[in-house]
């Protein structure tokens, strides 16, 4: 078999790679200083289960924005679909994309006993607008890509809008950047 040069330096580059996918190596854990240690606040605020309970069922249309750096506008929006069950104190959220079916997959939120966590993440605000929509703020140390990182995530809960927003702030940075908004809506019907 002959191959153009070019070809085969990239022949020779897979043969080494194999089948095995080698995952990155972990991040180390945040230093002390970092802005993703999180202490416990003595009357920090908490949630419980039936907070979510407007959410329960399907029937949530919305859309998956994204950070994209390819994008145009640093950001591509998806399609999405909803449906949210209960058992215990976790709630799963189901995701479906009509334009991706390959992204469907589904996310777990499991509220702590005491209320103070969803899953890994410390529940820092709790509010009621005078609409009845509960806006929740957590915060979790997280890795984005490979970097040390504060992960905050902003829930806006009500019986015909649903919506949970990232934002990112990289160790040793102060700039919070835009990681993904998943935006819901549905009939209060439902």
């Amino acid at each position: 078999m002959k191959l153009h040069h070019g070809l085969t330096g990239l022949v020779i580059l897979l043969a080494g790679c194999g089948n095995e996918e080698a995952a990155p190596p972990p991040a180390p854990p945040a230093p002390e200083e970092s802005p993703a240690r999180i202490d416990a606040v003595q009357d920090a605020p908490s949630v419980s289960v039936e907070d979510f309970e407007p959410i329960l069922g399907d029937g949530w249309q919305g859309e998956l924005v994204y950070a994209d750096p390819d994008a145009e506008d640093g950001q591509t929006t998806a399609e999405a679909e909803l449906a949210v069950t209960r058992e215990g104190r976790t709630l799963t959220l189901d995701f479906s994309f009509p334009g991706a079916p390959q992204g469907d997959g589904s996310a777990p939120l499991e509220i702590s006993e005491d209320g103070y966590w969803i899953n890994d993440e410390r529940v820092l605000r709790r509010e009621r607008s005078d609409d009845g929509t509960l806006t929740l703020l957590t915060r979790q140390e997280c890795i984005e890509g490979r970097y040390i990182a504060t992960c905050d995530y902003l829930y806006d809960i009500s019986e015909d809008a649903f919506s949970i927003a990232k934002a990112v702030t990289l160790a040793g940075e102060e700039e919070q950047r835009f990681g993904h908004q998943y935006s819901f809506t549905r009939d209060s019907g439902q």
